[in-house]
């Protein structure tokens, strides 16, 4: 006989707010508010079954998630590390292994792309110099 324990509701709701942090809060500080509601219409970092999680399984998606939201907010106050890119994937893999779909990997929140950054760009031509 095998004893499971339970999450609780209170559990299960902390979640799904931190949830919806990373969506109202935290993504958009990365990403374009049209790119955030598209990522939440693909089901990235919603998870609707959180009633069927045991207490070790809500701990663990809580922790990662709590992690990452604090690598996140490190890189926004661009306080990062080295140790962080290992921490977030650890993270990630915790979450991805939880059933929550959260396809990025560390350097989708550390590199900018700047659209008219002409001194990266490498002329086609030595006429355009």
């Amino acid at each position: 006989m095998k004893v499971v324990t339970a999450s609780t509701p209170e559990q299960q709701s902390y979640v799904r707010s931190l949830l919806d942090h990373f969506h109202r809060s935290i993504l958009p500080s990365f990403f374009s508010e049209s790119y955030v509601d598209d990522l939440k219409t693909f089901g990235v970092l919603c998870q609707e079954d959180l009633d069927e999680y045991t207490l070790q399984e809500i701990m663990e998606v809580t922790a990662a998630l709590q992690t990452i939201q604090h690598i996140l907010e490190c890189l926004l106050e661009n306080d990062a590390s080295p140790q962080l890119a290992r921490k977030f994937d650890r993270n990630q893999k915790i979450i991805e292994g939880h059933q929550i779909y959260f396809p990025f990997c560390f350097q989708d929140f550390t590199t900018t792309v700047s659209e008219f950054d002409l001194a990266s760009v490498k002329p086609a031509n030595h006429r355009l110099i």
